[in-house]
């Protein structure tokens, strides 16, 4: 028993290589011959041509054209025909675009060499109001391994440091810190002073806070 296909009843297809719109034409009629097609080169000339037609689903060849081209279009595109769902045609390497392009409108991508069964499976997809992409790049989406995340450094304090920001952090002021550790107050303040640089802070409790997040150990501070 045949699927069941919503309807689509008026198709637009921009591509300014007569051969591919050709045997685009050729493809679709496998499926769905009571369909109507438009053409045009162009977005202009499909606005200029047809302004008072407004198609379901407008297929547009995104060979040539950078991804910013491609979401420019669409958005000339939506404000032709707003309710219509806009799906890119061509041959790209990597699928990285595709999330970009799902957020800005684009209902479907389809491969270049797409067949009769890819095209009315996009077709019946975006009737339902669903995005499409053939199985293939599904699966390329669901199963490619997503980059690590970068994890944050950790500031690198010297030995003496160390023991200066768990003494700063226990409350303990510049003189008491230079008594307890026999050296000078000066040497001190300039490693207090290195130590904010190094952590990026201004003050006792927003270094406790980053020390705490990159979980220095309190052990090298003195505590115990």
């Amino acid at each position: 028993m045949p699927p069941t296909y919503a309807n689509v009843d008026l198709v637009a297809i921009i591509d300014p290589r007569p051969i591919f719109k050709t045997g685009f034409r050729e493809t679709l009629a496998q499926t769905r011959k009571s369909i109507e097609i438009i053409e045009a080169d162009n977005c202009p000339e499909l606005e200029r041509n047809y302004a008072h037609r407004a198609p379901g689903v407008i297929f547009i060849s995104g060979t040539g054209h950078s991804d910013l081209e491609i979401i420019n279009l669409a958005s000339s595109l939506n404000r032709y025909s707003p309710l219509c769902s806009i799906v890119v045609y061509d041959n790209r390497k990597s699928c990285d675009f595709l999330f970009t392009f799902f957020k800005r409108r684009i209902a479907g991508y389809l491969s270049e060499d797409f067949d009769a069964r890819d095209l009315d499976m996009c077709l019946n997809s975006l009737a339902m109001g669903f995005r499409y992409v053939n199985s293939k790049i599904a699966y390329e989406l669901i199963t490619r391994k997503q980059p690590r995340q970068k994890q944050p450094r950790k500031t690198e304090l010297s030995r003496l440091e160390q023991k200066v920001a768990g003494c700063l952090i226990r409350g303990m002021t510049t003189s008491q810190i230079a008594h307890t550790l026999d050296r000078r107050s000066s040497t001190i303040s300039t490693v207090k002073s290195n130590i904010y640089r190094k952590t990026n802070v201004n003050n006792i409790i927003d270094l406790a806070k980053t020390l705490k997040k990159q979980d220095a150990s309190f052990e090298a501070f003195g505590e115990n």
